[in-house]
């Protein structure tokens, strides 16, 4: 039996790709997961663990309480139900300073690396352009994150990751979820426009981010920023390498950006998701 493992740094577009892929036929997927802790959930509880979420989510009961054990456990289980096992990698924490890794990250692909050799692997990354990633992750240092955010593209193009891209999926969400199921070996269905309606996820859901209040999957503008950001970002040459691998522009003007109105309006909007009854 095949594990496949979806990489995503953080606010790439992972949890509504975690959303379609979880529609699919005959699925299980571990949401947010990984060596070194989980992402947090949508609501008070938060199931972290893969232990957790196979038995709130799944009703499956798991022996061990160590990582790699556990999803050993789920792959045959589902091998013996004729399910699918997807992983989610809670990417950000193995190249980010944060709490679970002691604010040192290991710069290291964990999962995969103690996976390796247990299992046959199928993964790929979901990327996004590193500009917008930098925007929506609210970093103020523009060197620092573009470090950390380059030291994780070169881990993908070191380990010969496939990745599709989030704003191809947007454009066209059909063909972007039917390349991945045709590469991963997933059984594709149209079931996946229900997406919105999938709960086994972690992620930017407990957020009003833009992508969840559109309500459906389309292209996002690019944010307004201050000209001294955009000075910042256009000169920072880790930005400009991490792009230039996987295939992006390298100027903060080079993709559709939002008008000063659809900003303003955008903050009206904000005000009325955030007291809608």
């Amino acid at each position: 039996m095949t594990i496949v493992v979806m990489l995503c740094f953080a606010r790439s577009g992972g949890t509504v790709l975690n959303q379609c892929l979880g529609c699919l036929p005959n699925v299980l997927i571990l949401s947010e997961v990984n060596p070194l802790g989980g992402g947090s959930g949508k609501g008070n509880v938060s199931y972290q663990s893969v232990k957790e979420q196979a038995k709130n989510w799944y009703n499956i009961e798991l022996k061990s309480d160590y990582f790699v054990d556990n999803i050993l456990e789920l792959e045959t289980i589902c091998a013996d139900s004729g399910r699918s096992l997807i992983v989610r990698d809670w990417t950000f924490v193995n190249f980010t300073p944060f709490i679970n890794n002691n604010w040192n990250p290991p710069n290291k692909l964990l999962t995969l690396e103690q996976l390796l050799g247990k299992s046959e692997l199928i993964s790929f990354a979901f990327v996004r352009d590193s500009i917008d990633v930098w925007i929506s992750r609210g970093t103020p240092d523009v060197k620092l994150f573009f470090d950390q955010y380059l030291r994780y593209v070169n881990e993908l193009i070191n380990n010969n990751i496939k990745f599709f891209k989030y704003e191809r999926f947007c454009l066209n969400p059909q063909t972007s979820v039917y390349e991945i199921c045709k590469f991963t070996g997933l059984e594709y269905s149209e079931s996946f426009i229900n997406y919105s309606q999938f709960p086994q996820v972690n992620g930017d859901v407990q957020v009003s981010s833009r992508g969840q209040r559109q309500g459906k999957i389309k292209p996002l503008y690019r944010k307004l920023i201050a000209k001294d950001k955009i000075i910042a970002v256009n000169n920072c040459l880790e930005m400009i390498e991490a792009n230039n691998l996987l295939g992006y522009p390298t100027s903060y003007y080079d993709v559709n950006r939002e008008s000063i109105w659809l900003k303003s309006a955008k903050k009206i909007e904000q005000v009325l998701f955030k007291f809608k009854p």
